[in-house]
């Protein structure tokens, strides 16, 4: 339970403020971005930054040192969970990418190195004296999208994993294997769209698929290392297992929460800043890797129609689908004046900018029902958001989604903006710009 005083709201205000007066570019973590231990597993699109993480929880805490669980309902590659591990809270966390739900699965343990060592060596024993050309998966395009050298050797791979008997560690090998296939298949690797390399480049790249994934593997057991190291430091393992509750689940935000009764003291989440195809497209550069990947290692829910095409996961995510009754419409910009005049500019514009717009904002409308339910009265919520263009007009998604909260008794505590030096992105399409800021909204829920 949150303690709330009548100083909270102005004390966590100061705080967060003060550290701007004191830089200005504090939040953007400039030169100061590394991402070590567990957040070095697996590259994945748009992710936080985890000294930001950090910085925010230590200031919420030194506020509401009574905070015990933490949520993340974006949860992405796990920048939050991780960082929430490392203060000894219980975490509960849900997206709906199944790479995204197996990478913070593996992240969240069990933490036994010696037999990570162990089954490391073991697999990469089996890589190397399996000599068959077979080919064990099949798909719509992958001849297009991998080499038959390629394919013979991820297959290998994908073989000696599944006969691991751990399911904790075919987690762990399966992330490897995810930036494997990323980095060995003949889609770009300087966008997150599948994009084809041009001819030339194909016949010219010279790829070790196996020396690739040992690489990777090899890698991330020392982050594994790392992390685990830490965790021990502070007394949060007990027999290699995290001392705290952490929930990791494949889920619909628009849906009722799986979880239970629990409600959660604290909210850090990035959420998308708009569909998934006109920004960033988690589903298209998840897409080859979870070809690859055991899916019912992941959760019991991801299903073999996750990838129907290309687009499935983004069709799933927020704004995925553009049908809007013109009744849900109205009831949107009531809620949110804003997003009324956004509206009302797009209206005048060119291409289907008004519906992509509004459908995003609808799904995000009710993914804030089912979020807000599982918070307790008086809890905190972090939300960091960029604010991307459709067209020549921007989208304040920042000021929307606060008035979406405050028509629901929210209160806003602070509004921080931050400049984003790195952060990876498409440089432009035909949709958006590269954003070179973010804000990021405290708001509190009505007690």
């Amino acid at each position: 339970m949150v303690t709330i005083t009548t100083h909270s709201d102005d004390s966590l205000r100061s705080r967060l403020q003060r550290l701007s007066i004191l830089d200005r570019d504090y939040w953007s973590f400039r030169g100061n971005s590394r991402r070590e231990h567990g957040h070095g597993f697996c590259q994945y699109p748009a992710m936080m930054v985890p000294q930001m993480a950090e910085a925010i929880l230590n200031e919420v805490r030194a506020v509401h040192p009574e905070i015990k669980w933490v949520t993340d309902p974006y949860a992405g590659s796990g920048t939050i969970l991780t960082e929430v591990m490392l203060r000894g809270l219980s975490f509960a966390g849900s997206d709906v990418n199944p790479l995204a739900v197996l990478i913070c699965r593996a992240k969240a343990g069990p933490f036994f190195p010696n037999a990570i060592h162990s089954s490391t060596d073991r697999l990469l024993g089996r890589i190397k004296a399996d000599h068959k050309h077979d080919i064990d998966v099949s798909f719509s395009g992958i001849n297009k999208w991998f080499r038959e050298d390629v394919r013979v050797e991820l297959s290998r791979v994908r073989r000696c994993i599944r006969q691991e008997a751990s399911r904790n560690t075919r987690r762990f090998f399966w992330v490897a294997l995810a930036e494997a296939v990323r980095l060995t298949s003949n889609s770009r690797t300087s966008t997150f769209k599948l994009h084809i390399r041009p001819p030339t480049d194909m016949a010219s790249r010279q790829i070790h698929t196996i020396d690739i994934f040992e690489r990777i593997l090899v890698r991330n057991v020392g982050y594994m290392n790392d992390l685990s190291r830490l965790l021990k430091a502070k007394q949060l393992t007990d027999h290699g297992h995290y001392t705290g509750k952490v929930v990791v689940c494949l889920r619909d935000s628009r849906k009722p929460s799986q979880l239970g009764r629990q409600r959660y003291d604290l909210l850090i989440s990035s959420p998308p800043y708009g569909d998934n195809v006109t920004t960033v497209p988690y589903g298209q550069f998840s897409f080859l890797p979870l070809q690859w990947i055991d899916l019912d290692d992941v959760d019991a829910n991801a299903k073999p129609e996750y990838l129907r095409t290309t687009h499935e996961i983004d069709s799933r995510s927020l704004g995925g689908s553009r049908r809007v009754k013109p009744d849900v419409r109205q009831g949107l910009v009531a809620r949110s004046p804003t997003l009324r005049r956004l509206l009302g500019r797009l209206d005048h514009g060119a291409g289907d900018g008004t519906g992509r717009v509004t459908a995003f904002f609808q799904d995000l409308d009710k993914s804030l029902s089912q979020i807000l339910h599982t918070l307790r009265p008086g809890s905190l919520m972090i939300w960091v958001l960029g604010n991307r263009r459709v067209g020549a007009t921007q989208v304040p998604l920042d000021q929307v989604l606060q008035e979406l909260l405050q028509h629901r008794g929210a209160k806003l505590v602070v509004k921080l903006a931050r400049r984003i030096p790195s952060k990876r992105m498409a440089m432009k399409n035909r949709i958006a710009k590269t954003m070179s800021a973010e804000s990021i909204l405290v708001m509190r829920k009505a007690v």
